[in-house]
């Protein structure tokens, strides 16, 4: 049977990366672009996974297109966009979904999953991911396979419970779970290693080992608290877990920069917002340690950003 194409929204490394990736799995692929074409042939530079110090290049003939040249109507889409495009991204392709569309995204943090699920149609399930595969875009057309990994996607509403994702080697039923677990990592090595100007690996280092300590121990107390909107999904990241889990990480990814360390070095938008700011806006308890990283990465003037640093190097 004829597979339906995936329309991918949004051209950066993750959205080259999997372009290439349900290509490879026998889906025709369109994919929207908002400045740069990426033209007919996308170039993807990674490994066999039999063999990881293998490379291999690979071409996939992928048709791209910008919103205004889009027709026909699709009922499978994969947003893979920054947090805060999540929403507009929706909003400028709805009208090429279909009534009963899979709605899927890739995007880190929380918040931006439950603006689209309210505009959704009854009949259209979203779908929310997770992923540790890294990637990085090093062209317009050519995407570098950094990092293997796994990749999640799950019912953002139960309510749903009858369909199945299209893919169903990458369905799983507690995803919120993945997406907290997910969220606690990138809540202390994103805007640790942002703020700092740091690699990664560098969280670990005898500097800020106290500040990243104290960070795990907040989250530690807003995990466990009964009346966090997810206590349920996260009782389970003690403090013992959530250090051995975003240290790994740390150590797995040392020599990467954080999304968050290069949006603030190229002068980006970041997704303070949807990670920071969602713990903080959901949270029962005082978090100053997130407060003061969501400051920081807020702040544009020099003195300020410096005091902000010295608070945080000082916690106790």
């Amino acid at each position: 049977m004829k597979k339906t194409p995936w329309l991918v929204v949004g051209a950066g490394a993750i959205g080259l990366f999997w372009a290439c990736k349900l290509e490879k799995l026998g889906y025709p692929v369109h994919l929207v672009y908002r400045s740069e074409k990426p033209g007919k042939k996308i170039t993807l530079d990674s490994f066999d996974e039999d063999d990881p110090q293998q490379p291999v290049t690979s071409i996939h003939k992928i048709k791209s297109f910008k919103v205004d040249e889009l027709s026909k109507q699709y009922d499978q889409v994969l947003f893979c966009t920054k947090a805060y495009d999540l929403n507009t991204a929706f909003q400028s392709v709805e009208h090429y979904l279909t009534e009963q569309a899979t709605i899927a995204c890739l995007c880190n943090g929380l918040g931006a999953q439950q603006l689209v699920q309210k505009q959704l149609k009854p009949t259209q399930t979203l779908w929310a991911g997770v992923t540790s595969e890294g990637a990085l875009k090093l062209d317009s057309n050519r995407v570098k396979h950094t990092g293997f990994g796994d990749t999640y996607f799950g019912l953002w509403d139960a309510q749903h419970k009858a369909v199945n994702f299209p893919i169903e080697s990458l369905q799983i039923t507690n995803i919120h779970q993945k997406l907290i677990e997910k969220l606690a990592i990138n809540a202390v090595i994103n805007p640790i290693t942002a703020v700092f100007g740091l690699y990664n690996g560098e969280v670990l280092d005898d500097d800020y080992s106290n500040l990243f300590h104290q960070a795990l121990a907040e989250l530690d107390q807003l995990f466990s608290h009964p009346k966090f909107l997810y206590s349920e999904q996260s009782k389970h990241l003690t403090l013992d877990t959530l250090t051995h889990r975003v240290s790994n990480v740390a150590k797995l990814t040392r020599l990467n920069r954080s999304s968050m360390h290069e949006d603030i070095r190229l002068h980006r938008p970041t997704e303070n917002q949807f990670i920071s700011g969602f713990l903080i806006d959901n949270s029962p308890i005082e978090m100053p340690i997130q407060t003061l990283l969501y400051q920081a990465i807020k702040c544009e003037e020099h003195e300020p950003l410096e005091k902000l640093k010295k608070k945080l190097l000082s916690v106790a």
